[in-house]
C-alpha cells in the first residue's frame, strides 16, 4: 500500500489543549504563519486555532530540525516574551561573571525576580480561565 504525502497533509491533526485538556481537529494547509516569538525561535508557527472547548488562541508549532510538534497557548507564551530580552541579557552577564564575585550574586538575583513576575504573570492567566470557564467562584460552608 503506498501513500500519498499529498493526501496524508489534509488529514486532520488531533491535537490536545494545554488549557483544558480537550481534544482538537486542525486542518493543515501549506502556509506557515510568522513567528512573533523570541523564546521559540527554532519553531515554526504552522497554525494558530482557537480551543474549541475554552475559545483560547493556541499555536501548533513544529521543530525545524527535529520535526517535533507542539501545542503551545498562547498568552501564557506572551508573559514569558515579555521579559525575554531583559532575561537574556542577565543571563549573558551572570555567564561572564565569577562565582565569588557580588556582581555574580546580584544578577541572578535579578533573574530569580524576573522568573518570579513571569510565574506570577502565569499564575494570574490560568486563575482568570478557571473563573472564566466556570463561572463566579462560590465559597462552600
Amino acid at each position: 500500500m503506498v501513500c500519498n504525502f499529498k493526501i496524508m497533509s489534509f488529514l486532520p491533526k488531533i491535537k490536545r489543549c494545554p488549557c483544558c485538556d480537550s481534544f482538537n481537529f486542525i486542518k493543515i494547509n501549506g502556509i506557515t504563519c510568522e513567528n512573533k516569538f523570541k523564546s521559540l525561535a527554532d519553531w515554526v508557527l504552522k497554525k494558530e486555532f482557537k480551543c474549541k472547548k475554552c475559545k483560547q488562541d493556541l499555536g501548533l508549532f513544529i521543530h525545524l530540525n527535529h520535526k517535533i510538534e507542539k501545542v503551545v497557548w498562547i498568552n501564557f507564551l506572551e508573559c514569558e516574551e515579555n521579559y525575554y530580552k531583559q532575561l537574556n541579557d542577565l543571563q549573558s552577564k551572570k555567564n561572564k561573571l565569577d562565582f565569588d564575585s557580588k556582581k555574580y550574586f546580584t544578577t541572578s538575583e535579578k533573574i530569580n525576580n524576573i522568573q518570579n513576575k513571569i510565574r506570577k504573570d502565569q499564575i494570574k492567566l490560568r486563575v482568570k480561565l478557571k473563573i472564566q470557564s466556570k463561572g463566579l467562584l462560590i465559597r462552600h460552608v
